[in-house]
């Protein structure tokens, strides 16, 4: 898969089943941006969504895919899998509350 400047390859994992997706996207989206890409392609198992964790770290919706490292610059996935997503779909997670602080907790 050939990128186009500020394209990014990313593999989102659903947690619930491991089927993973590979998706090829803009540096710049958000990650409310994206889960509505994810939506299309690899639809979460509960109507109300999912939250995304990337390294460990659950991924805030206004922020975007660069701001978390996941940038053209980045080692290939194959090198270094660090392009993975892990979407977790085993809870009724809310839209807003998906990506919050108070989830850390965990």
């Amino acid at each position: 898969m050939t990128t186009a400047p500020n394209q990014v390859q990313v593999t989102i994992t659903r947690k619930s089943d491991d089927k993973s997706v590979i998706l090829l996207v803009n540096e710049k989206i958000t990650v409310k941006e994206l889960k509505t890409e994810i939506r299309e392609k690899l639809p979460p198992q509960f109507e109300e969504g999912c939250r995304l964790i990337y390294q460990g770290k659950v991924l805030t919706s206004k922020r975007t895919l660069k701001r978390y490292g996941l940038t053209k610059n980045q080692a290939p996935p194959h090198v270094l899998g660090n392009s993975n997503i892990l979407m977790d779909d085993t809870k009724n997670w809310k839209s807003d509350s998906s990506s919050s602080s108070s989830e850390q907790s965990e």
